[in-house]
């Protein structure tokens, strides 16, 4: 079992060390030492640790998964000693019982890699780890070799697959009559407080967001740039913009009849907020549209979502209240004080809200500022300041906070948003894809008499960002591949892993869509297209028709395989005894070879090793393989010749 157990050890590494399950690093750190303690072990031919060390052992793997971890996300803690657990059982592990307990655990902790992520390629990770330890059960239990248990799970993995589709697609989906909590991780992502000098550190993330399937065509072909609206901020307090109090306040929206719906698969964030562009409104459940035409679900998004999102008329309303004015022109008066200078300086010159944004987009060009991925560190309180007349190389964050402050400082209502802008577009599939790198920031200001508007100051000193995804942004082509670090988007540029990074981005897409977001909507289309309008009566004959064929199945499968195969040690035999004169049916198995020797005394030898093979097969549980097959039909074929020349 020493090759079984190393596969059990690395198994449960595999699943700590996935970059999504997050069990912190001194729990990995613990599972990485008890992996390289039991290959100490194996190397050393070192069985039966006692047990006063393992129990030592748990307990300060416990105590370390819990600091770790935290007891905050019970849901991780629990697979987290779930996998200590089953090291420490393959560590103990010496006899047949304990290793059926650790194969009968492993059909439990495996799964748990789910709860953390339902991509494909964990799918396929989880069914070949389940594979292989069903194939190690068979050989324990010496039903057959390795090869032939491995035949035999492929075999019922496949057959397990079709009848899994055929009920997914006919049988009613229900809902779920209970469901666990999921893990509370950290996720990459847009956060309900932001400080504009920290959120290019999302471009360093090719972490999928979501996904789109829009129908305009202008879209498609790349002509309007996309602004995916998220979280408004309207708090600031010189270093950090805060989310605003109306952001889950819930409102209904008219839908906009002349603009067509588009669908949104977003991928879990643990936050509720979702995305979508400019104002809209959805008639997915679970999701609402708040006061400012954003959308967010009742609760957080902990799995793959997917939505409809329809375009909502805007709120009309073209005047604020007192507080809503206070609340949107709030500034910290002792910070950035150059910076409200010149601001102040820009108002006595101009006359309009669009005069002052004409002389800042001026100033900005004038000065050379540039767009970079890897901003300088602000080393003062007067953060605005310093980026302003001292670094003028900023993040999206930089020139939207900046630009907003300044408006607010001369009393014009300003707040931020935060988002996506870009998406890149698969022509095959027809859809958009949305990345972390991609998370973007900009101004919404509002003007009397017309409304809220939106300003991408972004757009002045780097107007070609506007369009498609930061990935295809090719002046900071160097700068995005570096921060990504070794990733498939990092090498995008060479073209068989682009390619390969296509490939395998379509297929996540392709079981996103069709496996995990499979609900009873897209069934009750899917059969109402093969079936026709009165699909509800088909799909229940199809269902049960289906049924009844597996069952069916199941039953003649089950009476076919009670009559035992006889094994080739006694077919051989059987073979054998029938070539002798004498009737040796009755015979026990060693008096028939000796009176099969005497009549053939030319194949004694090969007789007496048949016999050694048939014994050892028989009475010792020893393998009758390929080599004693071919002895015993090379024998029986001599002996036959044997007998023709002699008649």
């Amino acid at each position: 079992m020493t090759t079984n157990s190393l596969f059990f050890t690395l198994s449960y590494l595999i699943i700590t060390l996935l970059p999504f399950t997050e069990f912190g690093f001194a729990f990995n750190a613990l599972m990485m030492c008890l992996a390289v303690w039991h290959s100490v072990l194996l190397s050393l031919n070192k069985q039966g640790i006692r047990n006063a060390i393992l129990n030592a052992v748990a307990l300060i793997g416990m105590a370390i998964t819990v600091m770790s971890i935290g007891l905050k996300s019970t849901v991780s803690v629990f697979v987290a000693l779930m996998l200590l657990a089953c090291q420490l059982k393959v560590i103990q592990a010496t006899t047949l019982k304990q290793w059926r307990q650790v194969l009968v655990l492993n059909f439990f902790t495996f799964p748990c890699a789910f709860l953390f992520s339902q991509s494909l390629y964990v799918a396929l990770l989880v069914l070949i780890m389940l594979g292989f330890n069903l194939v190690l059960m068979q050989t324990l239990q010496k039903v057959g070799t390795f090869k032939a248990a491995g035949q035999f799970v492929i075999s019922k993995i496949m057959l397990s697959c079709i009848l899994s589709v055929f009920l997914i697609l006919f049988l009613p989906r229900l809902p779920a009559f209970w469901q666990m909590p999921g893990p509370q991780l950290a996720k990459t992502g847009l956060s309900e407080t932001v400080s504009p000098f920290s959120i290019s550190k999302l471009s360093q993330s090719d972490e999928l967001a979501f996904r789109a399937l829009l129908n305009e065509t202008s879209i498609q072909q790349g002509q309007t740039p996309l602004y995916w609206r998220a979280i408004i901020h309207d708090k600031f307090d010189g270093q950090q913009w805060t989310i605003a109090n109306l952001q889950k306040a819930p409102i209904s929206y008219k839908k906009r009849d002349e603009l067509p719906s588009y669908t949104i698969i977003a991928q879990p964030s643990n936050t509720p907020w979702l995305y979508a562009l400019g104002f809209s409104t959805s008639p997915t459940a679970l999701v609402q549209s708040s006061y400012f035409g954003t959308l967010f679900r009742t609760d957080k998004l902990t799995s793959t979502f997917e939505y409809v999102v329809t375009p909502a008329k805007g709120n009309a309303n073209t005047t604020l209240s007192g507080w809503q004015y206070r609340n949107n022109t709030t500034i910290v008066k002792r910070l950035n004080p150059r910076a409200q200078n010149l601001a102040q300086q820009w108002d006595q010159q101009t006359n309009t809200t669009a005069e002052f944004i004409t002389v800042m987009r001026r100033y900005f060009i004038e000065q050379q500022f540039s767009y970079t991925l890897s901003p300088q560190v602000t080393t003062s309180e007067h953060m605005v300041d310093q980026f302003l007349f001292e670094y003028k190389s900023g993040f999206c964050g930089h020139y939207a906070s900046t630009v907003a402050m300044m408006m607010r400082s001369i009393g014009i209502p300003a707040r931020l948003v935060s988002g996506y802008l870009g998406a890149e577009y698969n022509e095959k599939q027809g859809y958009f894809s949305i990345y972390q790198y991609d998370a973007h920031a900009w101004v919404e200001y509002f003007v009397p008499n017309e409304g809220w508007k939106s300003l991408d100051p972004t757009a002045w000193v780097s107007p070609e960002r506007l369009q498609g995804s930061l990935s295809q942004y090719q002046p900071l082509a160097n700068e995005f591949q570096s921060n990504l670090g070794m990733s498939l988007a990092a090498f995008s540029d060479f073209a068989s892993i682009n390619w390969l990074r296509i490939k395998l981005e379509e297929l996540d897409y392709q079981w996103t869509r069709w496996v995990l977001n499979f609900d009873q909507q897209k069934q009750t289309s899917m059969l109402e297209a093969m079936l026709g309008k009165n699909y509800q009566h088909f799909s229940g004959v199809i269902a049960i028709l289906t049924l009844g064929m597996i069952f069916t199945s199941l039953f003649f499968y089950i009476q076919l395989n009670s009559k035992s195969k006889e094994p080739d040690a006694i077919k051989h035999y059987r073979r054998l005894i029938a070539l002798s004169s004498i009737n040796l049916e009755h015979t026990a198995p060693k008096q028939s070879i000796a009176l099969l020797q005497q009549q053939f005394p030319q194949q004694s030898d090969a007789l007496i090793r048949f016999y050694a093979d048939f014994s050892a097969n028989r009475y010792q549980g020893k393998t009758f393989g390929k080599n004693q097959n071919i002895h015993a039909k090379n024998l029986i074929n001599s002996i036959k010749t044997k007998a023709k020349r002699t008649i």
